[in-house]
Formats: C-alpha cells, sequence, structure tokens
C-alpha cells in the first residue's frame, strides 16, 4: 500500500488532520485502517504548507538570497465510510488514532464504497472519476424520478455536458422534450469526428437522428424545424389568459369566456382575429385590456385553429427539440408555458408515457426575481412531477438567479466551474453534503470535469466528462479568423 502520510492531533468522527510525507492532489481518496472495520475510504478536502519562515526572516532576506525552510504539507480529510455485511455505507464509530497511517486509496476500496459499478438497464455513462478510470454512470431512474440540475458558468461546458447527458437517455430510449433557446441541440443527429479521447473513454462515435424531431414557432429562421403552433380551441380561457399575460382571473375570467362563447356559436372555427373583433364591442376597461392582449397575442403567431397535435409532440424512446432560436423572449415565455403545462396535465391523466423535461436558460424561464409567464408551472413540476413521471432538468449560467424553490428540488446535480459568489452560495445552500473545500474546487474546476451529487451515489464525486458521441453544436463562434 501506497502511504502518504500520518494522522495526528485531535481526530474527530467525521474529519481528521494529517501530516503529508508526499504530495498528493487535493480531492483525492485515501485509506485508513480502522481497528473494527478493516479499510475506511477518506477524501482530501483542503491542503496547506506549514514553513517556519516568518514575516520578520522574510523581510532580512535580500534580493537573490535563498532562504532555508523547513515546512509540512498538512490536510484535511473528510470521512467517507466503509461498507457493511449488508452493503450499506456507514462511518466508523470510534475516531481514527492519531499518528495512523495514512494510505493512497486502491481502486477496488474506491470503487466498492462510492459504489461505481455497471448498470447496464438504467445507467447514464457520463464520464471517469477523476483520476481514476472507474466509470461514473448516474442512476437514469432517479435522473428522472428526482429531477436535475446542471449549473457552470458561461463558457464552462453546461451544454456539452448536457448532449452527453441526452445521448445516455436516448441509448436508454427515455422520452424527452427539450426546450431549445439557442438551436443548439440539433446535433444530436450527427455523429461526432473521432480523436484520441474516444478510445481512453471507450465512447464509440454515433448519431441519434432518427430518434431526434424538431418543431419551432419560427420555420423561416429554423428550416430543420416543423412548425409549432397551439390550437386555440384546445386551451381553457383561464390558461388563454396565462397566455394573453394576464393573471388577474378573477377580473377577466367570466368577459372571456362569454367573449369566447358568443364567437364560437356562430363560427366553431374561430381565429383570434374573430376574438379581436368581438373585444371591439366589449365597453369598459376589461374590454380595452382584452382587446389589447388578444392583439399582442395575434402578432405571436402561436395560436391557429388546427395546432401541433400532443401525439406528434411526444413520441416514445424519443427526444423532441423545441427550437426557439431567434425567437422573442416574451413569446419564447408563452411557449414554455404552454407546452409545461399540456405535458404536465397529460401526464397526470396518463396520456402520455413518462419523460424528461429539459430547461436550457432555466434563470429565464423561472428567475427568482421578477415573473415569467412559464414560472408557475415549472415551480409546480419541481414540486410534484415526480409523482406522475415527469422528470425536469434545469440548466442554467446563474445558479443565483433561478428560482430556489425549483433549484432546491435536484437532487441530481452537475456542476462545472463556476466563480461568481453568489451563483456559488446559492450553489452551496440547495446542496446537502458539500463541504467548504468542494465549494472551493468548483472556481477552479477545469474544463471538462464536473462535481457529480446524487444520480445514485452518496457522496459528491468529481467526475472527468466523456467525449460527445455527437457532434457539439455549442460552440462560441469566432470573431478574429486566426
Amino acid at each position: 500500500m501506497d502511504e502518504v502520510g500520518r494522522i495526528f492531533g485531535d481526530v474527530g468522527l467525521g474529519v481528521f488532520q494529517l501530516s503529508l510525507s508526499r504530495p498528493v492532489e487535493r480531492g483525492e481518496y485515501l485509506s485508513v485502517e480502522d481497528e473494527l472495520h478493516g479499510p475506511v475510504l477518506c477524501q482530501l478536502d483542503d491542503l496547506k504548507r506549514k514553513s517556519d519562515l516568518n514575516l520578520e526572516r522574510a523581510r532580512q532576506l535580500s534580493p537573490g538570497d535563498e532562504a532555508t525552510v523547513q515546512e509540512t504539507l498538512l490536510g484535511t480529510a473528510r470521512v467517507i465510510g466503509y461498507r457493511d455485511a449488508q452493503g450499506l455505507v456507514k462511518l466508523p464509530t470510534i475516531p481514527f488514532r492519531s499518528g495512523a497511517r495514512v494510505y493512497r486509496a486502491e481502486e477496488s476500496l474506491i470503487a466498492e464504497v462510492l459504489g461505481l459499478k455497471r448498470r447496464a438497464s438504467s445507467g447514464a455513462y457520463v464520464g471517469l472519476l477523476r483520476n481514476h478510470g472507474l466509470r461514473v454512470e448516474l442512476d437514469i431512474n432517479q435522473l428522472v424520478q428526482r429531477h436535475v440540475s446542471v449549473l457552470a458558468k458561461t463558457g464552462g461546458g453546461k451544454s456539452y455536458l448536457l448532449g452527453v447527458l441526452i445521448e445516455e437517455l436516448l441509448r436508454h430510449k427515455v422520452t424527452c422534450v427539450i426546450i431549445d433557446p439557442h438551436g443548439e441541440y440539433g446535433s444530436l443527429r450527427v455523429p461526432a469526428e473521432k480523436n484520441g479521447a474516444h478510445a481512453r473513454f471507450g465512447v464509440e462515435s454515433q448519431g441519434f437522428g432518427r430518434q431526434i424531431q424538431e418543431f419551432s414557432p419560427d420555420v423561416t429562421l429554423n428550416p430543420s424545424a416543423k412548425p409549432l403552433a397551439f390550437s386555440l380551441r384546445h386551451i381553457e380561457p383561464r390558461e388563454l389568459l396565462i397566455f394573453m399575460g394576464l393573471p388577474n382571473v378573477k377580473a377577466f375570467l367570466a368577459p372571456l369566456k362569454g367573449l369566447i362563447e358568443s364567437v364560437a356559436a356562430t363560427n366553431p372555427e374561430y381565429t383570434v382575429r374573430d376574438l379581436i373583433h368581438a373585444a371591439e364591442r366589449l365597453e369598459g376597461v376589461a374590454g380595452e385590456t382584452l382587446h389589447e392582449r388578444l392583439e399582442y397575442l395575434e402578432q405571436t403567431k402561436l395560436l391557429a385553429p388546427q395546432g401541433t397535435s400532443l401525439k406528434e409532440l411526444v413520441k416514445k424512446g424519443e427526444a423532441t427539440l423545441i427550437n426557439l432560436r431567434g425567437v422573442a423572449v416574451d413569446v419564447q415565455e408563452l411557449v414554455v408555458a404552454r407546452i409545461a403545462s399540456t405535458l404536465f396535465e397529460s401526464l397526470k391523466r396518463k396520456l402520455i408515457p413518462p419523460l424528461f423535461l429539459v430547461v436550457e436558460e432555466a434563470h429565464n424561464f423561472a428567475p427568482q426575481q421578477g415573473t415569467a409567464t412559464c414560472s408557475r408551472v415549472l415551480k409546480n413540476i419541481a414540486s410534484e412531477g415526480r409523482k406522475f413521471g415527469l422528470g425536469l432538468c434545469v440548466v442554467t449560467q446563474r445558479a443565483a438567479r433561478i428560482d430556489k424553490s425549483v433549484l432546491s428540488q435536484c437532487n441530481t446535480q452537475l456542476i462545472l466551474q463556476v466563480t461568481n459568489p453568489l451563483d456559488l452560495r446559492a450553489i452551496a445552500q440547495s446542496i446537502e453534503g458539500l463541504t467548504d473545500g468542494m465549494t472551493s474546487m468548483i472556481q477552479s474546476l477545469p474544463v471538462g470535469t464536473a462535481l457529480v451529487t446524487g444520480g445514485g451515489y452518496h457522496t459528491p464525486l468529481f467526475c472527468e466528462v466523456r467525449p460527445r458521441a455527437t457532434r457539439h453544436g455549442g460552440e462560441s463562434v469566432q470573431v478574429v479568423d486566426n
């Protein structure tokens, strides 16, 4: 066994200090022999150097002088635990002895305690445990049943990681609906060009064109997509008020119901323009407001006599992309509100199979400050969707700007580099078991490394994200040619 140091000082049950005899990276796995249970897995959470060079001596040194310094590398480690006879992870009930030897953990112990095993039927392979060749596979049932968040600063690789996750869901025939504000995920149809990383991670290049369908409210800008529209006659008056940006149901519901009934009596195939003409005859503030909002609604071009059917939108084992590239932000909110509420209500009535709803740029659709048309339904899905088989994945570069009630409901988190202090605080507050050392490490994660919490694992893991099997569609645009 590879000894790296000794425990010193007062020793608690969950944390201990050690003097390192050789350099070990922060986050590396260690083991300590327990008197009762054998080797126990630990993790190096923090590092510092202690030296005898004080400020006074440092000031006395002239430029170019060599300083004789005695120093010690000290670390703080947390105890992860051991597997008992029943296969449960437990902490030792007696603290380690001061002076006990600390070893670099063997991969067999790491895999056993962390639960890094092949999940052929339900595992989403997202990468390798950092500095080890052990596969990190998330439990797909937990992803869908307990919600997911993907968090990173701009350029941190969240779209790439989400692409990896969607590839795995498609391999396992999980039904998905993806809100794609920038039109990035159509590239899931196209196989990636192979490179050395594919061989290292054991990934084959593959496209999912047969499992991808795409819709957009604007097919002029997005010609690869089918037209997306909603049937006016299948929207209840209460829902139509939300579509119109009129949350004050008491003031407008009765007048709108009367308006629709009068128009439908003479023309069952009525349009928004027909409602506008009828609203011109209404008197008072309610009539003027309804007329104004119906004019706005017609301009969005989202409502039509014949809309996109639910059977078209949701197909078992496939991913539906809702491409909103070039669509105005307020119209995007309407689209997300209508799709999310339709999926939620349809799953309650078991009209569609269980599915995974992915919302990119989620801070725009469920903001912490202010409101969006779709905020309420996304909050309802976060709190109740799992009961009906509706999993939610929120993706954002601003964790502090997304609604806390939505973020806190995500039991699986995939976190890449985050440096904004407000975002770091929001992450730390929403994740159980995240130590100060891990929060600090998030700020300096290299591109392609993610902190994974949940997903079937009882402790956070640092994972090197595997290369995509499909082409990445979220590359930044070159402004100046090299």
